[in-house]
């Protein structure tokens, strides 16, 4: 596992899963997305002494979680900023990818909590909730999740999850769970 120096400032880079391009805001330059060359950018980082990389989510970009288990191996330093998107996956099984991840990345993984975004992609992903709903999804989806990575069994009845004998096979390397990120602003996403 990569330890940690806390008083450094961590840098995060961003790989563009989406394609990349000279200049922000264009296609002009542009170029599209191939594994060889998101190795180049991960192992750039990772060489120049990045903390991590944030893997963009949606249907814009690829899978964030492939691209983090083809990367991980190519990598020794570089800690990989993944979505899990309550709503699209249910707690138990986004713990299990987590738990795996973190095990083949030894210790590498963080997580982004995404609870939404572009309305129009959200309902091509089958997600139709409210803005508030959405954040009670995640809510109870957090509460589960972390219990789940943390090594409880759960049984858990709740609004929007029903879970019968959650629990995780094989622990994730970071204890009790990989370190979490999540943003929002409105009060919704203040109470999560």
């Amino acid at each position: 596992m990569v330890h940690e120096t806390p008083d450094r400032i961590k840098v995060l880079w961003f790989l563009p899963t989406h394609g990349d391009s000279r200049y922000l805001g264009t296609s002009e330059g542009g170029r599209a997305v191939d594994l060889p060359y998101l190795t180049q950018v991960a192992q750039a980082a990772d060489t120049l002494g990045y903390y991590g990389v944030l893997l963009p989510t949606g249907r814009s970009c690829e899978d964030s979680w492939v691209i983090a288990s083809a990367l991980a191996p190519l990598t020794e330093r570089l800690r990989f900023l993944v979505a899990v998107r309550p709503g699209l996956q249910s707690p138990t099984l986004a713990a299990r990818m987590t738990a795996t991840l973190d095990r083949i990345s030894n210790g590498r993984l963080l997580i982004n909590v995404v609870t939404g975004g572009d309305p129009l992609e959200n309902k091509g992903d089958g997600i139709f909730q409210s803005h508030a709903e959405r954040y009670e999804v995640t809510q109870e989806f957090l509460q589960v999740y972390k219990r789940v990575l943390s090594g409880e069994t759960v049984e858990h009845q709740g609004k929007h999850f029903r879970i019968e004998d959650g629990r995780l096979l094989f622990p994730p390397v970071q204890t009790p769970y990989p370190p979490l990120y999540f943003g929002g602003s409105s009060d919704a996403g203040s109470t999560v």
